[in-house]
């Protein structure tokens, strides 16, 4: 069975967010896509709701518009409220004054099991400007276009999590 691709209006950010929020629901196997900033906050909001255990991230550092936003944040913060475990890659140093790293960097104070590194030979050269995340075992989103968000992702999709899951591992070590 082939993924099905759903395509929505960029500036249709309600019907946007309605169709994350069924698919989320669902526990649809489809993979979606986001293309821009809010795309992208409403996809990873929803992923953070979506997680029970874990979450992996290869990011820039929280420097860019996506992890600012509101709905970004409050799912961010109610997502380590659950206990969930972040591990999280910065492949070009990390903004220490975002909102984002500042919640994340309090709850690990307080305990939380989150983790931090800094650069990785390993991803720089594999996927030198690619920002990915997996959720859990079964969902990911995977940006393909760092500098207009543009990113595919899902909520049910266990081999692709896997694999990134590997790499995101491989990574974190070296």
């Amino acid at each position: 069975m082939s993924p099905t691709f759903t395509m929505i209006p960029t500036e249709d950010l309600e019907l946007y967010q309605q169709l994350v929020d069924s698919r989320a629901q669902e526990n649809s196997t489809d993979i979606l896509p986001n293309a821009g900033e809010k795309h992208a906050a409403i996809a990873m909001s929803k992923l953070f709701d979506k997680t029970r255990e874990s979450v992996k991230m290869v990011l820039g550092g929280f420097i860019g518009p996506v992890s600012a936003q509101k709905n970004y944040l409050d799912s961010l913060q109610k997502c380590i409220d659950k206990g969930v475990k972040f591990q999280i890659i910065s492949l070009t140093g990390f903004n220490k004054t975002s909102e984002a790293y500042i919640i994340l960097e309090q709850a690990k104070e307080k305990g939380s099991k989150i983790a931090f590194k800094e650069g990785s030979g390993y991803l720089n050269k594999l996927t030198p400007s690619k920002h990915f995340a997996v959720f859990d075992d079964d969902k990911f989103r995977f940006e393909t276009d760092i500098d207009k968000h543009v990113a595919w992702f899902s909520f049910n999709d266990k081999a692709n999590a896997s694999s990134l899951s590997s790499i995101f591992d491989l990574g974190f070590k070296n």
